[in-house]
């Protein structure tokens, strides 16, 4: 199901947490430390605990290109596990950040003796597949702006708050564009009467607007 439709449970619940505590060892990461890198082949599953976490890569440039940013009960990691891949991004605390690290033994005896944690993980892995999915289709397809207006309402659903505080560099990141064609994104929706300036962000002057616009402006049908 895509986003516009709905959000799907990604973010593991604080009863599967614990169940999982005891099989690894919670690690504290400072702000601006690194957790690891692109290519790390280190098998673990991570589990932010509390905190923010920083997931992206860096550019020839030595620019960094943000993917996304996980917060409590956000997993990353299993492709180590699942498919003994490198890893593909890199991982840094945006703020102090507590971390559980389960290494691949102790993975093991996790899935065998809870399957449900299996289970959730792999639900988990497919409806990130999708965003990625339908995410890349966006790149292919569609306007900034309207990256833009899927981005804000995505944030909208998570944090079920039509007030955003993200900032224009942050779009900027999000998105993988420069600060200024952000800028142009961001004055195309106020034109668009869909959001409205707010201190440190924006909000959404109308979400179920926004939801209709979405609608028409993806031109696929809905799944």
């Amino acid at each position: 199901m895509s986003y516009i439709h709905g959000i799907q449970q990604t973010v593991m619940p604080d009863d599967y947490l614990d169940i999982c505590m005891p099989f690894g060892k919670v690690i504290t990461y400072a702000a601006s430390s690194t957790i690891h890198d692109r290519g790390s082949k280190n098998k673990g599953l991570s589990i932010v605990v509390a905190g923010d976490v920083k997931i992206g890569n860096y550019g020839l440039d030595g620019s960094y290109q943000i993917t996304t940013i996980l917060q409590r009960g956000d997993t990353f990691g299993e492709f180590t596990l699942y498919a003994s891949l490198a890893r593909t991004h890199h991982a840094q605390a945006l703020t102090q950040s507590k971390i559980l690290q389960i290494p691949e033994p102790a993975f093991r005896s996790l899935i065998n003796q809870h399957p449900e944690i299996s289970d959730f993980i792999s639900r988990s892995l497919a409806i990130k597949l999708h965003a990625a999915l339908e995410r890349l289709d966006d790149i292919r397809r569609l306007p900034t702006y309207v990256q833009l207006a899927k981005l804000i309402y995505q944030s909208y659903l998570t944090t079920q708050s039509d007030v955003i505080p993200l900032r224009q560099s942050d779009y900027a990141e999000r998105l993988g564009v420069t600060v200024l064609t952000a800028h142009k994104s961001l004055t195309k929706l106020y034109d668009l009467q869909l959001i409205e300036k707010r201190y440190g962000g924006i909000a959404i002057t109308n979400v179920e607007r926004l939801k209709n616009f979405l609608k028409d402006s993806s031109s696929l049908l809905p799944l």
